[in-house]
């Protein structure tokens, strides 16, 4: 037994012992002016004011102070580090997660720092992005894209939405303001090949004025199957290429490249930027059909690595606009319409292509438009099989002129659908309307963006087409028309002042002229967290083709059920499916065990396990 004068010595000791440790870790962690660091997937948006988030205190990835993740090869996840500064502030903030390494060793997953060029994915499996805010004083007003009851909880404020490189302009240290958030954005790339499934460990540090303060635990699961280099979803979405030549202030040569890197940042993402094509199309739009566009040596590292984009229309938002559009219309349109096919078919074959006919029609419009179709139809060669595309539901007043419908979601009837395609046609959709479908305002929830793939995977629709990726030139009829739009700072891109929010705008120009104080001198493309969340339903999809390949039909379809329980003509009032991404992953981590467990039944236990 201890004598008093030893207990006391003893309890000295151990006060030093500890006093030396304290001061050890001050050492290593100063005293920070963030007054919390939080973790949360990439199905949410985080205003810069909400600090008492519902996801704050544990969510799909954020447990106990840890990051937990899982991936499929050829996958892409993402996720944000929220930083909270306290009532001071914080300023010379900078966030890192490094290399990832497997638990028994021999793979690594890179961070390498940021390149010139955006969109230059060779050897950085691991990106990180932070988040810009948007001022959104007025939410975006039912009719357009939601239906009075199916409004979007209320997100004005400071709502995040474009995500810039760290080597940006004014990017590489943080500040941020008094009792506010900052989001950092994460993508980690899970290659292919060469990736054995398993646990792969790294840390997420955080640092002020080059001293760290935070250092957060993270873990991915590879599991042991792949998501396919082929979209299976296909999404169609305009590009305006010379609103990137006026932004970017570039022509010639150098336009095409920073023209490249759009549809780089496009392929990432499993999304075709689109347009018109024709016989004489550039090297440039051939090696996008071709897949060279999309290789290690042009500086493309992802899904789809060679794979050439699919989506090949003859024209682009009718044959009743644009000097070259107008030659549809007359003697001459079957003879164009055999150049193309010859061509088509001779550089991409079993690509899915039509003619615009026309852009949301009137009534007044559809004998012009049986008049345009029919001509093309009686074609005996191959411009014959062109189909004609029109943005319209069904209408038996076209009879057989139309091969291709792609209405609204409001306006996508399901039974008629069924009856179209029985007659061989195809019935696609465009943009987004609330419960009939997500919404792409900015002032929606993230999940919106995931949900046209998982509504086209339970009724059977194989194209999704979104109006615009860059509308930065306004086009409506309002005293902004055909002005260029300030992107950066206002919110509304569709109509006056109380209109549209982020309409139209998936990306941000990296560099610009119009607005030089706004330049980030990226010289490329910037993402949307809305594109990301695009991204994230398309590799959803892949996951239910999975299933459904590997003997988990009812699987994929409860589960799909699950998260967009109705869409289209079957919505109620009110959405169907859970604004929290947390839901979605939880169910998308249920769906990729039962995949994994079937694709390996019989085997030795995966180390994934």
């Amino acid at each position: 037994m201890l004598s008093r004068k030893t207990k006391k010595i003893s309890w000295v000791v151990v006060s030093v012992l500890a006093l030396a440790a304290i001061v050890a870790a001050l050492r290593l962690f100063p005293r920070s002016r963030l007054a919390a660091v939080w973790a949360v997937g990439d199905g949410e948006k985080v205003r810069k004011f909400d600090l008492k988030h519902p996801e704050r205190n544990g969510n799909s990835v954020w447990q106990d102070g840890c990051i937990s993740l899982f991936a499929a090869r050829n996958e892409v996840i993402g996720f944000q580090v929220i930083l909270q500064a306290g009532p001071e502030g914080a300023a010379g903030v900078n966030v890192l997660l490094g290399d990832l390494s497997r638990d028994s060793g021999g793979t690594i997953l890179f961070w390498r720092p940021e390149p010139k060029d955006p969109t230059d994915t060779r050897g950085r499996q691991i990106e990180r992005f932070q988040q810009h805010y948007l001022h959104i004083t007025k939410p975006s007003p039912p009719g357009w894209f939601y239906d009075e009851e199916a409004r979007p909880k209320s997100m004005t404020g400071w709502v995040p939405d474009a995500l810039v490189p760290f080597n940006a302009r004014d990017e590489a240290a943080i500040s941020i303001e008094p009792n506010a958030n900052q989001g950092v954005w994460f993508d980690i790339y899970v290659p292919r090949d060469d990736t054995p499934a398993g646990v792969y460990r790294g840390t997420v540090q955080v640092s002020e004025n080059r001293r760290t303060t935070y250092e957060i635990p993270v873990s991915l699961t590879v599991l042991d199957f792949a998501l396919p280099d082929t979209n299976h979803f296909h999404t169609m979405i305009f590009l305006a290429e010379d609103d990137i030549r006026r932004r970017h202030g570039v022509d010639g040569e150098i336009a095409d490249e920073i023209t490249a890197r759009y549809h780089r940042l496009a392929h990432r993402h499993r999304v075709e930027f689109t347009y018109g094509y024709s016989p004489d199309a550039s090297p440039r739009l051939l090696d996008q059909l071709s897949g060279r566009a999309f290789t290690r040596e042009r500086g493309y590292e992802g899904p789809g690595e060679g794979i050439g984009y699919r989506i090949v229309p003859a024209n682009f938002y009718g044959a009743d606009v644009g000097v070259g559009n107008k030659s549809w219309q007359g003697k001459s349109a079957r003879r164009k319409a055999d150049e193309f096919m010859d061509w088509l078919n001779n550089v991409r074959p079993g690509a899915l292509t039509f003619l615009y006919v026309i852009d949301e029609p009137a009534y007044e419009a559809y004998p012009w438009i049986k008049k345009v179709c029919d001509r093309l139809h009686a074609n005996t060669g191959p411009g014959g099989k062109l189909p004609m595309f029109v943005t319209a539901p069904p209408s038996g007043q076209l009879g057989n002129s139309i091969d291709i419908w792609c209405p609204t979601a409001y306006s996508l009837d399901l039974k008629v659908k069924e009856n179209e395609e029985k007659k061989g046609r195809r019935v696609w959709y465009y943009n987004g309307h609330r419960p009939y479908s997500g919404t792409q305002i900015t002032d929606a929830p993230a999940v919106d963006c995931r949900v046209p793939a998982w509504a086209c995977w339970r009724y059977g629709i194989e194209v999704w087409f979104y109006w615009n990726a860059n509308h930065w030139q306004h086009n409506w009829e309002s005293p902004r028309s055909e002005q260029n739009q300030n992107v950066w700072s206002d919110p509304i891109t569709f109509g006056d002042e109380g209109g549209i929010n982020g309409d139209g705008v998936l990306v941000y120009p990296g560099e610009d002229i119009v607005f030089p104080s706004e330049s980030r001198d990226v010289v490329g493309p910037i993402a949307s967290i809305r594109l990301k969340n695009i991204r994230r339903g398309a590799q959803d999809y892949e996951y239910l083709r999975l299933a459904r390949r590997h003997g988990l039909a009812h699987v994929a379809e409860e589960i799909a059920r699950t998260c967009v329980p109705s869409a289209f003509s079957e919505a109620g009032g009110a959405v169907s499916w859970s604004e929290r991404g947390s839901d979605w992953d939880k169910q998308r981590r249920i769906l990729a065990l039962k995949i994994e467990t079937e694709i390996h039944r019989g085997d030795a236990p995966c180390p994934a396990k």
